[in-house]
């Protein structure tokens, strides 16, 4: 070797004085993995690099002979920053396949290679170089001791930024899983839990730490912080005062951290602020890691992130309360009651027998009348009244839930929830706004064991005997029937069927003419809608109508039938009968939609009709239940040009000042009415209707007319119209048709 080579302090110049340096155990270090087959290399490169310290850290040196031995190191050890690498070792290749094994069976992707070789020609290709991320190549020639120096100090640096990436990825998917993963607690106890663990997890620490709430008030005051969650030696402390702690330090970082609301980074552990819009929650936790920049912000982005799963958290459980909680009562609501009542359902047939749990069911009596006369407020004063008694009625042992508007149950058993102690606390009038108020209430109740089900059908079962109860009589308890529920099925069946019926065409419409009892000649005719069932079956008017008008579905129903009979009518009129009228029956729901007028215009408007032809039939017992509205609306109705029949007459209670006030064209007689013309009493009343009529000017037509005795009888008091048997059954358009033709 020439004077020349020495002069940058060759490498192998040391080779004899190597004997290496010891290194602080508790110090952070960097590994460096010497791998060559000359132990002169390993002696040589060890004591040129005594007591060097790198990016502020000594070096620690590990040592492999062969390839062989190399991977057995590599296999223990993963966190070796650089591999100094003799190409020729076993084989003239073994230095580079030993690269392939690192970078791919090994998956050794950050540690930084740099290659060695003693001879030129062994230089490896560009590709090699590229493709398994070398980070230099150097001649043994070459590498004195700045070079060698050098070389390290880059490697070490770029295993340092690329530890530092890794190690932020790692972090960024921790916090990302961290909220996903604490968003799914139940509980803020159990998230701050969560939140101990994961933030141990991010520091690479063991779990010893704690978090602490401080609630804020509606006055902007503050509870004294609490120990909510607790990790290792904390546990115990979990519901106790900050101020319980023992540990002076932990103590003091976690109430500066609150009154600061920052983050505090202390020598032997931090305190993070994690915020929260209705608290003020911080973490503590025990650690000696030194936290540099990056960690910082990594702290920063994860406390972030956790202030916002804990606001989100708050309103989970709000929306959780609000679910299950009714809010103005703060009763157990419907759903609360669905699962207590799971909860004591008999799983079998010998449970049902000894079951003894009841679910009681109470409805205000006219609560909407109370709301309308007297103000919400006063409605939910009023509930707010009823429910604390229900609450002192039936606080041993009993759960007491609201379950609708005005409806509440009681869940427990038969010696705590009966007939008897349902009604007890409202014997009496109650204060509501400082006055007393009579309350009256229509109960049921429901063994457990009757029904078939769980919850949900002890509800349903429940609500279907108060509802039938309350049409039956009011003010009393009724107890679970089975053929009340089977019936109010069954009702609920054939609207599901009737609801069907309409979508699918099903329903038809029938006509039955009516007569001039002194002429016998045809004046018009009545629409009647008809339906029959999927099995052929006819069911009758008087089954599904109350279905269809307590649902609504007559609003849809009624519209269709009257667009049929105008559509009839007007082929009527074509067909030579234009001085006939068509008689539509309207029901009360009818004629409170808030569409009901301009339909009537648009459908005389659509078939060209003059809405004289038209007599819309309206039952005396709907006209005189709300009179007053029901002459705005009538009104309204004979304004278009429409006629009026007050249908049924004979079986309801208006009066003769009611029938004055009502700008009515008809009164039409029932067929009850028409059928008691066979005893003298009925007579009377038929003659008595008769001659009222005729005072007030209105026609009288007599329904349900089936033989002749009463057509005589009807003719001799001067009656004006008759329709029924007699004459014709009701017929579909097409056979009106045919049969018209027959009668002319």
């Amino acid at each position: 070797m020439s004077k020349d080579d020495s002069d940058g302090d060759d490498l192998m110049d040391f080779v004899e004085e190597a004997t290496g340096g010891s290194v602080d155990p508790d110090r952070a270090v960097w590994r460096v993995l010497i791998i060559d087959d000359e132990k002169d290399v390993h002696s040589a490169t060890t004591f040129a690099l005594r007591n060097t310290e790198v990016v502020g850290r000594p070096l620690e040196f590990m040592h492999a002979n062969s390839a062989r031995e190399a991977r057995e190191v590599l296999s223990k050890h993963k966190d070796i920053a650089v591999i100094l690498l003799d190409v020729v070792m076993e084989t003239p290749n073994a230095g580079l396949d030993l690269v392939a094994v690192i970078r791919d069976e090994l998956k050794i992707r950050d540690t930084r290679i740099i290659l060695r070789t003693g001879q030129p020609n062994q230089a490896p290709e560009i590709e090699v170089i590229r493709d398994y991320d070398i980070n230099d190549y150097k001649l043994k020639s070459e590498l004195t001791q700045a070079r060698l120096f050098a070389s390290l100090t880059t490697a070490i640096r770029s295993y340092k930024q690329i530890q530092t990436i890794e190690a932020g990825k790692r972090s960024l998917n921790m916090i990302v899983s961290s909220c996903a993963q604490l968003l799914t607690q139940k509980g803020i106890n159990d998230f701050a839990q969560g939140v101990i663990l994961h933030l141990s997890g991010l520091l690479s620490i063991t779990p010893e730490g704690l978090i602490c709430v401080s609630r804020k008030g509606r006055e902007g005051d503050q509870d004294d912080p609490r120990i909510i969650a607790a990790a290792g030696h904390y546990v115990e402390l979990i519901d106790q005062p900050v101020t319980d702690l023992i540990e002076g330090e932990a103590k003091r970082v976690l109430l500066e951290c609150l009154k600061i609301k920052h983050h505090v980074y202390r020598p032997h552990g931090i305190a993070l602020y994690l915020g929260g819009q209705e608290r003020d929650m911080a973490c503590y936790v025990s650690s000696n890691a030194e936290i540099n920049e990056i960690d910082e912000q990594l702290l920063e982005l994860f406390c972030s992130n956790i202030s916002i799963c804990a606001d989100n958290l708050d309103r989970v459980d709000r929306l959780s309360d609000y679910a299950y909680k009714d809010v103005l009562l703060n009763l157990p609501n419907r759903n609360a009651l669905l699962d207590e009542i799971d909860k004591f359902m008999p799983k079998s047939t010998s449970e049902r027998g000894s079951n003894d749990f009841v679910l009681g069911m109470l409805d205000i009596d006219g609560f909407s009348e109370i709301n309308a006369s007297l103000g919400q407020d006063y409605g939910d004063e009023t509930l707010k009244v009823v429910s604390k008694k229900l609450e002192q009625q039936f606080s041993d042992g009993a759960y007491v839930a609201r379950v609708a508007n005005d409806t509440f149950a009681v869940l427990g058993e038969s010696n705590k929830v009966n007939a008897e102690l349902l009604l007890e606390p409202f014997k009496y009038p109650l204060i509501i706004a400082q006055e007393e108020q009579t309350i009256s209430f229509t109960a049921s109740l429901v063994p457990l064991c009757d029904v078939d089900g769980g919850g949900s059908e002890a509800i349903k079962d429940a609500m279907t005997v108060l509802k039938m109860g309350k049409e039956k009589q009011r003010g009393v308890v009724h107890s679970y029937d089975p053929a009340m529920v089977n019936e109010a099925i069954g009702r609920l069946d054939m609207l599901h069927q009737l609801r069907q019926a309409y979508e699918h065409n099903q329903l038809f419409v029938v006509y039955q003419p009516k007569f001039n009892l002194q002429d016998n000649r045809i004046t018009g005719f009545e629409a009647l809608v008809r339906w029959r069932d999927s099995k052929g079956q006819l069911i009758l008017p008087e089954n599904f109508i109350p279905l269809a008008e307590k649902s609504g579905l007559i609003v849809k129903v009624g519209s269709w039938i009257l667009k049929q009979a105008v559509a009839t009518l007007s082929e009527l009129h074509n067909r030579g009968w234009s001085d006939c009228h068509m008689s539509v029956n309207i029901s009360v729901v009818q004629l409170i939609n808030p569409g009901m007028i301009d339909m009537l215009s648009k459908i005389t408007d659509d078939f060209g009709i003059d809405p004289k032809f038209i007599d819309l039939e309206v039952t005396e017992s709907l006209a005189v239940k709300d009179l007053n509205a029901s002459l705005v609306l009538f009104e309204k109705i004979k304004a278009l040009g429409f006629t009026l029949s007050l249908d049924d007459f004979g079986t309801g209670f208006s009066s003769i000042n009611h029938i004055q006030k009502m700008p009515i064209d008809r009164l039409k007689l029932d067929k009850t009415v028409i059928q008691g013309a066979s005893s003298p009493d009925g007579k009377d009343i038929i003659k008595m209707i008769i001659e009222m009529a005729e005072h007030l000017n209105l026609e009288v037509v007599a329904e349900g007319v089936e033989n002749g005795d009463q057509v005589e009888f009807l003719r001799s008091l001067r009656c004006s119209l008759a329709q029924g048997f007699h004459w014709a059954n009701p017929l579909d358009a097409h056979a009106l048709y045919q049969w018209l033709e027959e009668y002319k």
